[in-house]
C-alpha cells in the first residue's frame, strides 16, 4: 500500500513539474520565417476560420486552450496503467480534436437571438389579459396574423435606402413607418453627437438651407453599415419607450421559452401573449443594455420584433395612463378590426402619449346635425399641448374629408424636419438633415425634403425621393377658370396636397421622378 502511494506521488510531482520552458523573442532579419517552437513547449494551436476583434472569440481561444492544458495536465489515476507511448497518443488525440474545432465570431445581440430570453420577471394573468384588450378588444382575440410575424428590418446595408425599413402592404407598416421616424432622428441628429454616424471628412457642417442636401456626404449617411442601423434601433427604441415612460419606469418585454401562467378559458393561447418576459428598467442605460441584448432577435426577418416592441410600448405608458390619454375612446382598441393602427396608438408613438385627436389644445364638440355630435355636445377634448419632435401631415381624397381631422399647426411644426405623412390612407416620412429649417423663416423659402415609404418604384427611377419645395412665389399665382381650359389638368399627387397643407401655395418638383403617392 505504501509504494502504491509513493507511486502516485511520483506522478502527481512530474505532472506538476512538467511545465513548459518561457521563450524569450528573438530577434531575426526581415523576411526570414519564424522558427518553430521547440516540442517540448506542447504548445497548443488553435485554427479559427476567421480571426475576429471580439470578447467572445478572444474568451473562446483562451477556453479551448485551458481546456487542452487541462487535459495533458491534470490526472485523476485512471491512466496509471498506460505506458508512456499510449500517453503520447492519448496527448496527441486530444491535440488533434482541439485543432479540428472551430471558433465562430458572433455579432452583437446574436446569443439572444439564438437562445431563450430568461431575463425579467414573467407576466402575470391579469396583465396578459389588459394587453389584448387594450390592443386587440378582447382577451380571448388572437393577434393579427401579420402581426405575429414582422420584425424590424432594415433594408441591406450600405447601399440604397440602407436607412429604411422594410415594410408590408398591410396594417404594420403605419406601425413601421412611425418607428422609422426615431430611427431616422438617430440617424440624422442624435447619432451626430455621440460619434456614431458622421458626415464625410470634408464637410465639418451640415447642408446650409439654400444648398442641395444630396451631396457627398448626405449619400454617404443614407447609406449606414449594418452596425449603425443597428445603433439607429437602439437609439430609437430607448428614445421612444423614454418618452412614453415620461418619468416613470420604461418596459421591454419579448416572449421566453414557456407559459408564465396557466391559460383559462377566457385567455386566448396565441404563442407569444402568456411567454412574455417584463424586464422594467428606471434608467435609460439599463434599458439600452436589455434592447442591445435583443437587438437580433428584434431585427429578425419573419419573427417577433413588431408585437414584442407594441407590447413595450403599451406596458410603458401602463394601462391607466393610456385610458386617460384615450379619453371617450378608451373602451377602443389600438389595433382597429382589419388589423391598422387608430390615431391613439400613432400618436402613442408619435407624441408619446395615445392621444385620439390631433387638434391644438381643447376643443369643444359643438351641437351639429348629427347624432353623434348631440350625443358628446358640449364635451372636452384634449388635443396637442406642445410641439413635438416629429410631426404629422395628412392629405384624404380631398380638403373637406382632410379637414375633419383638424390637424393642428403643433403637429405641422414640429422642432426637428421630420414628418411622417398620411396621403389617401398610404403612410411615408418626409425628412431634412438641416434642423434650421424649423428654426428660420427664411431658410423655407426654397429647400429640400426626402421621402421614403418602401414604395415600388418604376424601372429607370430607383433612386432617393428628392423633393424641392418652393414658397417664393406664395400669392403670386394666376388662377385659372377651368373652363376656360381646352384640357382637364391633372390633379396635384396626394403627397403635393399634404406638404401644401404646411406650405399653402408651395411650387414641388419631384427631381425627375413620376409621382407615385
Amino acid at each position: 500500500m505504501s509504494k502504491q502511494m509513493n507511486r502516485r506521488r511520483k506522478v502527481s510531482k512530474k505532472v506538476i513539474s512538467n511545465e513548459p520552458p518561457k521563450r524569450t523573442e528573438e530577434k531575426r532579419p526581415s523576411g526570414s520565417k519564424p522558427s518553430q517552437p521547440p516540442t517540448s513547449a506542447k504548445k497548443i494551436h488553435v485554427s479559427t476560420i476567421s480571426v475576429v476583434k471580439s470578447a467572445s472569440v478572444e474568451n473562446s481561444s483562451e477556453k479551448l486552450v485551458s481546456e487542452a492544458n487541462s487535459s495533458e495536465d491534470e490526472t485523476d489515476g485512471s491512466d496509471l496503467h498506460l505506458s508512456s507511448a499510449d500517453k503520447e497518443q492519448r496527448a496527441k488525440d486530444n491535440r488533434k480534436l482541439l485543432r479540428d474545432r472551430v471558433i465562430y465570431a458572433r455579432k452583437v445581440g446574436e446569443e439572444a437571438a439564438t437562445g431563450q430570453v430568461l431575463d425579467g420577471e414573467p407576466i402575470d394573468y391579469e396583465s396578459a389579459c389588459k394587453i389584448k384588450e387594450l390592443a386587440w378588444g378582447s382577451s380571448n382575440m388572437p393577434p393579427k396574423p401579420e402581426w405575429l410575424k414582422q420584425g424590424i428590418v432594415f433594408r441591406p446595408c450600405d447601399q440604397l435606402f440602407a436607412y429604411g425599413l422594410k415594410t408590408h402592404k398591410n396594417g404594420t407598416k403605419n406601425f413601421l413607418i412611425s418607428l422609422q421616424a426615431y430611427f431616422l432622428k438617430q440617424l440624422l441628429f442624435d447619432m451626430k453627437k455621440t460619434g456614431g454616424a458622421k458626415f464625410s471628412s470634408g464637410s465639418r457642417s451640415r447642408p446650409q438651407p439654400t444648398e442641395k442636401c444630396k451631396g457627398p456626404s448626405m449619400a454617404q449617411l443614407l447609406k449606414p453599415g449594418e452596425k449603425i442601423q443597428q445603433e439607429m434601433l437602439v437609439g430609437g427604441l430607448v428614445e421612444l419607450l423614454s418618452k412614453i415612460a415620461d418619468g416613470k419606469e420604461t418596459v421591454l418585454c419579448l416572449p421566453g421559452p414557456d407559459n408564465c401562467f396557466q391559460p383559462t378559458a377566457h385567455f386566448g393561447i396565441d404563442g407569444i401573449t402568456e411567454k412574455l418576459r417584463v424586464m422594467r428598467c428606471s434608467k435609460d442605460e439599463e434599458l439600452r443594455t436589455y434592447v442591445k441584448k435583443y437587438s437580433a432577435t428584434l431585427m429578425q426577418e419573419n419573427g417577433i420584433g413588431l408585437i414584442s416592441v407594441l407590447y413595450s410600448v403599451i406596458l410603458t405608458r401602463n394601462f391607466n395612463r393610456l385610458a386617460y390619454d384615450l379619453q371617450d375612446q378608451a373602451t377602443n382598441s389600438l389595433i382597429d378590426p382589419i388589423g391598422d393602427c387608430t390615431t391613439g396608438l400613432l400618436n402613442l408613438i408619435i407624441t408619446g402619449r395615445a392621444n385620439p385627436y390631433l387638434h391644438n389644445g381643447i376643443m369643444v364638440v359643438e351641437d351639429e346635425d348629427n347624432e353623434e355630435s348631440e350625443e358628446f355636445s358640449g364635451e372636452e377634448r384634449r388635443g396637442m399641448e406642445t410641439r413635438n419632435d416629429i410631426g404629422f401631415l395628412i392629405w384624404d381624397q380631398d380638403e373637406e374629408t382632410t379637414n375633419r381631422f383638424h390637424l393642428g399647426s403643433r403637429l405641422k411644426t414640429p422642432t426637428l424636419p421630420i414628418w411622417i405623412t398620411r396621403c389617401n390612407g398610404q403612410f411615408g416620412v418626409l425628412f431634412n438633415p438641416n434642423r434650421e429649417l424649423m428654426r428660420s423663416y427664411h431658410a423655407e423659402n426654397r429647400f429640400q425634403l426626402y421621402y421614403y415609404s418602401d414604395a415600388e418604384m418604376k424601372k429607370g427611377e430607383y433612386k432617393e425621393t428628392l423633393l424641392t419645395i418652393d414658397t417664393r412665389n406664395v400669392g403670386n399665382q394666376v388662377v385659372v377658370d377651368p373652363s376656360e381650359t381646352e384640357f382637364e389638368e391633372a390633379p396635384p399627387p396626394p403627397l403635393e396636397k399634404a406638404i401644401q397643407t404646411k406650405w399653402e401655395g408651395s411650387t414641388i418638383d419631384w427631381g425627375g421622378i413620376t409621382p407615385y403617392i
